[in-house]
């Protein structure tokens, strides 16, 4: 009878020292749990359907925590509330952001969270929140999901406008364009030909005027001697009158009156002459192309423009 009692005592101490053992087990790891990590909100209007409680949380690809819980935001049922539990020694600031991420081909999900500069304070929660709240950005899928789709209304709205600008109307005008073009093309085409001979036409034409002016030139100092030669000869024509006048004051006053004035303009019409032809012997000299191309342009003056 006795040894019976002992088993059962000693059966009932044992249940007793494991039970407290478990209990001082689950103390200290919820103890040194909660004082290792630290608990943060995260909100998206993303689908979440890859994230899972336990899901990696990564900060610049190491991981540092994980997802805590995934639930409905209880304030606004159209966002989803993220909870994390992230490793205290983590400084998440309050320009720290967090992205939905999928890793690989397997399809599970996991946060990446990115950002945190030096200079930027520690992330503190605020009031009428439990934990820190942690800013969420569009994930890479969202983002190109929603580039696709504004690229898909633009290139509908270019189609529209594209199919109002070739209706019925406008094609048939842009069909006569394209034919007259055609046409002109053609005639230019056609007178690719004429077009090169006048170009060699004028090209000779220049030459033979440079070349004519070169050779006219001497010929035009030949002129103005032979002119001065003759305006000399009158000259002394004149004088020889002037003085036999003198000398028959009497018999030739009449003739003289009358002769010597027609003499010397004679003569100042052929100085005048020889001034003008020893001037455009100059010019032509200098730019032998005025026979074909005319004088030089003069430049206006200034208020002339």
């Amino acid at each position: 009878m006795q040894a019976r009692v002992a088993y059962v005592a000693v059966g009932a101490f044992v249940l007793l020292l494991g039970a407290a053992l478990i209990g001082l087990g689950l103390w200290l790891g919820s103890g040194r749990e909660a004082g290792e990590f630290r608990f943060y909100y995260a909100y998206t209007k993303d689908s979440v359907a890859s994230l899972s409680p336990s899901s990696r949380v990564t900060y610049r690809g190491v991981e540092v925590g994980r997802v805590e819980a995934v639930e409905l935001d209880p304030a606004d049922s159209t966002q989803v509330r993220l909870t994390f539990k992230i490793r205290r020694d983590v400084p998440i600031k309050t320009d720290t952001v967090a992205t939905l991420a999928v890793q690989g081909l397997t399809g599970l999900g996991s946060v990446e969270l990115s950002g945190g500069s030096p200079d930027a304070p520690l992330l503190e929660h605020t009031k009428g929140s439990d934990y820190p709240v942690i800013q969420m950005q569009p994930s890479l899928m969202t983002r190109l999901d929603t580039a696709l789709t504004l690229a898909m209304s633009t290139l509908e709205q270019a189609s529209h406008r594209l199919l109002v600008i070739l209706n019925d109307d406008n094609a048939q005008a842009i069909g006569a364009i394209l034919a007259n073009t055609k046409h002109i093309t053609g005639a230019l085409a056609g007178q690719s030909d004429r077009l090169d001979r006048t170009l060699g036409d004028l090209e000779r034409l220049a030459k033979s005027g440079a070349q004519a002016g070169e050779t006219l030139a001497p010929r035009i100092e030949q002129v103005l001697r032979q002119t001065e030669q003759l305006l000399a000869t009158l000259r002394s024509t004149g004088e020889q009158v002037g003085t036999t006048a003198r000398d028959s004051r009497r018999q030739l006053e009449y003739t003289g009156g009358v002769l010597l004035p027609q003499v010397e303009r004679a003569v100042d019409e052929l100085g005048s002459a020889a001034g003008s032809l020893r001037e455009l012997g100059d010019r032509l000299s200098a730019n032998p192309q005025m026979l074909l191309l005319g004088p030089p342009q003069r430049e206006p003056g200034p208020g002339e423009r």
